[in-house]
């Protein structure tokens, strides 16, 4: 994938494999839609980095951070339950290697994929708790050698600070990954 990554310069992203889709549109959202749609993203963001966070418990634990930490427990078995409920309602699309940036997406084509110019939503389900994908309104920049290239369209400051906080957090979790010793425990 590393076109995509050229195509939308050089800079801080991860790679995932995810469930997305390429919704096409005759124009881009514009107005109140645009608007809508920026306001759920970054509500959506703000839940998967909720769901994300991990807590250290200190070496001697209260009594209360115990009891935080079991509640938190419960409550992401609860998510995962009613997640996998819906997810059984309403099948996600097929999972493909991605590689997202906070400018950008690039996604391995199944099938033949979007002509270049093309506009529409990239929707890309980021938490399999979350029964909603993240909706991003975008740009075909390039489609070649079996990958689809992206390139967001603006959306509000509040909006991309959120991707690009959560573009920044997977980008430094992988990086820790990668520098673990083999066998190490997380």
């Amino acid at each position: 994938m590393q076109s995509g990554k050229q195509q939308l310069g050089e800079g801080i992203g991860y790679r995932d494999t995810l469930p997305l889709r390429w919704v096409p549109l005759d124009a881009l959202p514009v107005g109140p839609e645009a608007e809508r749609l920026a306001e759920t993203n970054a509500r959506l963001l703000t839940a998967v980095a909720l769901l994300e966070e991990h807590s250290q418990l200190a070496d001697e634990p209260t009594q209360t951070e115990l009891e935080l930490q079991r509640i938190h427990l419960k409550l992401n078995l609860l998510l995962e339950l009613v997640g996998n409920f819906l997810q059984l309602q309403t099948p996600r699309p097929q999972p493909l290697a991605l590689h997202l940036s906070w400018h950008g997406a690039a996604w391995a084509a199944s099938g033949p994929g979007p002509a270049v110019g093309a506009s529409g939503l990239l929707e890309i389900h980021l938490c399999p708790f979350l029964p909603q994908p993240l909706r991003w309104p975008a740009r075909i920049v390039a489609v070649a050698a079996g990958e689809v290239s992206a390139e967001f369209d603006a959306v509000p400051d509040f909006c991309q600070t959120a991707l690009e906080r959560h573009v920044f957090q997977r980008h430094r979790r992988a990086i820790k990954e990668t520098r673990q010793p083999v066998g190490a425990a997380s």
